[in-house]
């Protein structure tokens, strides 16, 4: 790219990662493609779960970018509500109507927060990207695309731009999930409804097992159910993943020895049920500079959600590559060079407290522990005080 040429950077997926890096590259006047495999701006709307941004990352990322005034909008701060129990549905804490400072939005309103912050004409939808060429052709079910001078890969765990920098294949937490839904739970169950409150109800089992559940802002209810199976039960133990009869029937079993209300969470069950293996990168990866390429988000760093960090940490590290990009526009290569510097340490910190939350969230005390660290982080943030160790620390993204 010579002195007057404008820097091109195609961007990898629409998740939050990817839209927050053109929010900041469109606030800095360079220039941007973002290729989306969803068929149109209205795909997905409606899918995905509640979300807490934390302080000094993703609310800082929101701020920087000009939007804290509309974010404020759509945040919930009764939907912060947390209760947790164990299997025998004993309450070991219940913060109704307090606060950790992290209120939560529905995903699809950060998602439409962040895309219709950018010109719409610099999306092109359905752009499923089925591999990328060591000089940057990037190959779509419809054609190619070439020219650009930095590539992102913002397209999650099973990223197609990932190959080209790093051979390292994320890897199976030994944990599945499955993602359930209640759409009408008031009309279903009003005692079910009525016991989940306004926020999350999270169970822990000590046995291998644990039930979330999580209302949305349309006051339907994700739940997630956890277990721990060895990744060739997918194929081998015998349950038809297509079935969402079946796959409810399995649950039911599973979790017989619960509480009767707790069984409830599950069939009440109404909407589809989506099986959620869980993969991941092992803690500290990293990969050799490679001119013209970079990762941000699960692309680089795919991380279990136990410790809640992981759209906080795709959003940072927008953040981050966009300050370096800005910084250095006629040498993109120097800047994400230098992005991948702070990324590298930064992101092994969150690693590593999500890979400890995996752990702590399947042993005997899971349930009492959590309940003491939100304890904490409501006490903390009561006295105005940082958090600074543990699940979710508010400066485990800090400069």
């Amino acid at each position: 790219m010579t002195q007057t040429q404008q820097p091109k950077v195609a961007i990898i997926g629409a998740g939050p990662g990817g839209l927050t890096l053109a929010r900041f590259l469109h606030l800095a006047n360079i220039r941007f493609t973002i290729f989306e495999s969803d068929q149109s701006v209205d795909s997905r709307r409606v899918t995905g779960g509640i979300l807490d941004l934390h302080k000094s990352t993703g609310q800082r990322v929101i701020k920087e970018a000009g939007l804290w005034e509309e974010y404020e909008k759509h945040v919930s701060y009764e939907a912060e509500d947390l209760i947790i129990a164990d299997r025998n549905n004993q309450i070991l804490l219940d913060s109704k109507g307090q606060t950790k400072g992290r209120p939560e939005i529905d995903r699809p309103a950060l998602r439409d927060l962040l895309l219709f912050s950018i010109p719409p004409e610099n999306i092109r939808w359905n752009n499923r990207l089925k591999h990328v060429d060591e000089d940057g052709t990037l190959h779509f079910a419809h054609g190619k695309e070439s020219g650009y001078d930095l590539i992102v890969g913002a397209d999650g765990v099973w990223s197609k731009v990932r190959p080209v920098v790093s051979q390292i294949a994320p890897f199976y937490s030994g944990t599945t999930g499955f993602e359930l839904w209640i759409t009408n739970p008031v009309a279903i169950d009003e005692d079910m409804d009525s016991m989940l409150g306004n926020g999350s109800y999270f169970v822990y089992g000590g046995d291998d097992r644990v039930l979330m559940a999580q209302r949305q802002g349309d006051r339907s209810v994700r739940v997630y159910a956890f277990i721990r199976r060895p990744e060739s039960w997918m194929k081998t133990g015998g349950l038809d993943f297509t079935n969402r009869h079946a796959i409810k029937d399995f649950l039911l079993d599973e979790f017989r020895a619960w509480s009767p209300e707790l069984l409830r969470l599950i069939s009440n069950c109404d909407g589809e049920i989506i099986p959620r293996p869980l993969y991941m990168f092992p803690v500290g990866i990293r990969w050799p500079h490679k001119e013209r390429f970079t990762l941000l988000g699960d692309a680089a760093h795919a991380m279990t959600p136990f410790a809640g960090e992981g759209v906080n940490t795709a959003m940072f590290d927008a953040y981050k590559l966009a300050q370096a990009i800005i910084a250095t526009p006629r040498d993109l290569d120097h800047a994400s060079n230098i992005y991948e510097k702070g990324l590298f340490p930064r992101a092994t910190k969150v690693q590593q407290a999500t890979w400890e939350e995996l752990l702590w969230t399947f042993e005997k005390n899971a349930g009492p522990r959590l309940a003491d660290r939100i304890t904490y982080l409501i006490d903390m943030h009561s006295k105005g005080l940082p958090v600074t160790e543990g699940m979710g620390a508010d400066n485990s993204m800090d400069d």
